[in-house]
C-alpha cells in the first residue's frame, strides 16, 4: 500500500467517512498531518517533519 499526499479538503473527506482506505498525508500550517485509514479508522496524528510522518504511516 503506498503513502499518498492529499489536500486538506481531501483529508477532511477521508475523516469526515473513513474512506477510501489507505495512507495519507497532507501538509498544514507547519505540520505535516498523517491519515492512517488502512484500517477503516482513520488514525490521525501531527508531525514536524514530512520525515516523521512518513515513517509513522510505514510502520502502520
Amino acid at each position: 500500500m503506498g503513502i499518498n499526499e492529499i489536500t486538506k479538503d481531501e483529508a477532511n473527506e477521508i475523516m469526515d467517512k473513513y474512506s477510501p482506505r489507505g495512507l495519507y498525508y497532507f501538509f498544514d500550517n507547519g505540520l505535516y498531518i498523517g491519515i492512517d485509514n488502512s484500517s477503516g479508522d482513520a488514525w490521525v496524528e501531527e508531525f514536524k517533519s514530512k520525515q516523521e510522518c512518513i515513517d509513522w504511516l510505514k510502520d502502520w
